[in-house]
């Protein structure tokens, strides 16, 4: 029996999304022990969020370097499986060395930029290889399945924050390096999979298709940036005085998955809502209803209401993102899937740098303006959507 090409893309993108969910979670190990192994190396704690923030920097250069070289491997139609594999085993063990050089900060540094950049593999490569050979329409509900790796990793992370309390660094960074570097044998398992590499004939019509892509392009990163901002300052920032506000400390780590949850939901409901109204109309929205949805997060005088605009936040980040990545890869089809896609995980982590950085600095000064910082950037991306579609329409 031949399966369908649709039950081989989704095939593939459950694939995928084991590996994302080893390298998340590989991720959720190192912020866990992070202040531990600085202190082993005489680094004061108070510098992590700077750590943090210049190991973002390093992912979005590494992620816009990797798109682009994943574009030219494709023009030269050349595999790029093997290449990925290589630097996901490069990650692996730089991870596993980690816990062994924290007493030796020069060595920690430079091997903490080695596994950074290295895992860049694992993040916009996988987007490019199912645009390869999925259809446009189908891009958002396969990233959707790849984002849930993402989800997953993400709900995890406040009980693995109980669970290694005082557990030797060793043995999870050890446990993270083998998952993935198993795991990103995945990404050439699905590359030979691929139909044969095509030489890829751009027509006048595609071109000019692509230019006027690339002139909304850079407008879409900025709203892709405020999103992010305020969705990490949502999470990480707002979450939990929010529950601590409203329920006992000690059911946090039962509280701050809500919002990931409604992000899974969000990922499977995708490709249902876009068919209905569309991947423009989607965005605008999901931003408007996810900017009520965080005011809801703010203003709310019960758990229960709490509890439910968290899960509807979460919702509308799993529309937004996943529709993103859909105009990430249009906009970049034919030959420039891969940088677009690279842009993309890099202004997430341009993001996360600017909410770390934010933060470290104490916020901005107010904590009525903190509490209402996604809200405002939410609405101001909302704005600047509008005003980029009624320029698509003329």
């Amino acid at each position: 029996m031949i399966s369908s090409p649709l039950l081989h893309d989704s095939r593939a993108a459950w694939l995928l999304a084991g590996v994302e969910f080893f390298f998340s979670l590989s991720w959720v190990v190192y912020v866990i022990f992070l202040p531990e192994l600085l202190t082993r190396g005489g680094i004061d704690q108070r510098y992590v969020p700077w750590f943090l923030a210049a190991d973002q920097l390093v992912f979005a250069l590494s992620d816009w370097s990797v798109g682009v070289a994943l574009d030219r491997a494709r023009a030269a139609l050349r595999r790029i499986g093997p290449l990925l594999v290589l630097l996901s085993t490069l990650s692996a063990l730089a991870m596993w060395l980690l816990p062994l050089l924290a007493g030796m900060p020069m060595l920690f540094l430079l091997m903490t930029t080695l596994w950074v950049a290295t895992s860049s593999a694992l993040r916009a490569p996988p987007y490019v290889l199912l645009s390869r050979y999925a259809g446009r329409s189908s891009i958002p509900r396969l990233a959707g399945i790849q984002l849930l790796g993402l989800a997953i990793a993400s709900s995890l992370a406040p009980y693995l924050a109980i669970v290694l309390k005082g557990v030797d660094a060793a043995l999870p960074f050890l446990l993270s390096a083998l998952a993935v570097g198993f795991s990103a044998l995945a990404l050439a398992y699905v590359e030979r999979s691929l139909p044969a590499a095509q030489s890829v004939v751009t027509s006048a019509k595609a071109n000019a298709v692509g230019r006027s892509g690339n002139a909304s392009w850079g407008y879409l990163l900025l709203v892709a940036w405020l999103l992010a901002v305020g969705q990490q300052w949502h999470t990480a920032v707002n979450s939990a005085p929010q529950f601590k506000r409203l329920a006992d400390p000690a059911l946090l780590p039962w509280l701050m998955p809500i919002f990931w949850v409604g992000f899974s939901f969000g990922l499977l409901l995708v490709e249902r809502v876009l068919r209905a109204c569309g991947v423009w109309l989607l965005l605008q929205l999901a931003c408007a209803a996810g900017a009520l949805a965080l005011t809801g997060t703010v203003m709310a005088g019960s758990l229960t209401v709490l509890a439910s605009s968290q899960f509807a936040a979460g919702v509308f980040w799993g529309f937004i993102l996943c529709a993103s990545i859909g105009l990430a890869t249009e906009c970049g089809q034919p030959l420039q899937t891969g940088r677009n896609t690279g842009a993309l995980m890099a202004t997430l982590a341009v993001a996360a740098m600017s909410r770390l950085g934010l933060a470290a600095s104490g916020g901005l000064g107010f904590a009525t303006v903190d509490a209402f910082l996604p809200v405002a950037a939410w609405c101001v991306a909302l704005l600047f959507l509008l005003r980029l579609r009624s320029l698509e329409s003329t």
